[in-house]
């Protein structure tokens, strides 16, 4: 008896390590995986709200389901097949994204002055929500959706076989913006962190407008001739983007998470590289090889 109770003993020790150790992994991975995103910010204004709560980890799957679509299962299930006619289709997304960008504008210039509001600290009181807050987080989470919809136009490429257009440029911006306007808006809810959705609302409408009329044909190639300008305002974006966040993040006095504006200032500037490298390639580099061959 007393050799099988010991068995017994020994037995319902293992499955008791056994059961504290998976409910020690199951408590690490609950976590890393929910627990310290929450934890990092009480803010119930956008815990509350759809893909806000925990950790990026939504986000993230549709960021990566988009890059393996446009680079790879994309153009491999396009290859065999005609371009799809979505020239209306295209159109009409064009437009709709010209009015859900000048919405943002407009609204982002009068809560914060035309922007001017962004450059001065205002620190983010989580538990301030009166009806105006209420509706500027909701904007705010409807611009996160918006750079999720921005998707759609590489995708637009893709169908069309416009692999050219899917360039590394396009792709990396496409995948960054929506990753860091999730963070902005989870961990920095504030008027200091609402430069880049005033500014870039407004280059997108701007931007869409181009592509709505590039979208009716050929025909109307001579009125686009300002490409070139659109290119310098996205890099005059991107300028003062790089500017704002490291106003923000290296200010001793300004009492935000400054490690998000600190971490934005090396992707804007690699995206800023990235659009100068392709004005030069596209506007200056042409010029300068026809001055060259004139001059033989």
């Amino acid at each position: 008896m007393e050799v099988v109770e010991t068995n017994e003993s020994l037995f319902s020790f293992a499955n008791d390590s056994s059961s504290a150790s998976s409910t020690g992994i199951s408590s690490t991975f609950q976590y890393y995986y929910h627990d310290i995103w929450q934890q990092t910010t009480s803010d119930p204004r956008i815990n509350q709200l759809p893909l806000m709560e925990g950790g990026p980890w939504s986000v993230l799957s549709i960021v990566a389901a988009y890059v393996y679509f446009v680079k790879v299962l994309g153009p491999e299930w396009m290859k065999k097949r005609q371009p799809f006619e979505i020239k209306p289709l295209i159109f009409a997304y064009n437009v709709l994204m010209i009015f859900v960008n000048l919405f943002f504008f407009v609204t982002v210039s009068a809560r914060t002055n035309f922007g001017i509001r962004t450059w001065i600290c205002m620190p983010v009181d989580r538990y301030f929500n009166d009806q105006e807050w209420s509706y500027m987080i909701v904007v705010g989470w409807f611009f996160v959706i918006s750079k999720f919809v921005d998707l759609l136009d590489t995708i637009f490429f893709v169908l069309r076989k416009n692999f050219h257009q899917v360039s590394a440029l396009h792709v990396i911006h496409h995948s960054l913006v929506p990753i860091n306007c999730w963070l902005g808006l989870k961990y920095v809810p504030s008027e200091s962190a609402a430069f880049m959705p005033f500014i870039n609302s407004f280059i997108h409408a701007v931007m869409y407008s181009y592509y709505a009329l590039s979208s009716l044909g050929p025909h109307m190639k001579p009125y686009l001739w300002w490409k070139r300008y659109l290119t310098s305002m996205q890099i005059i974006q991107l300028a003062l983007v790089t500017i704002h966040c490291a106003y923000l993040g290296l200010n001793p006095n300004c009492n935000l998470p400054k490690v998000l504006f600190v971490a934005g200032v090396p992707q804007v500037l690699l995206f800023l590289y990235m659009f100068m490298s392709f004005y030069y390639r596209s506007y200056i580099k042409p010029k300068v090889k026809s001055l060259e061959s004139k001059s033989l």
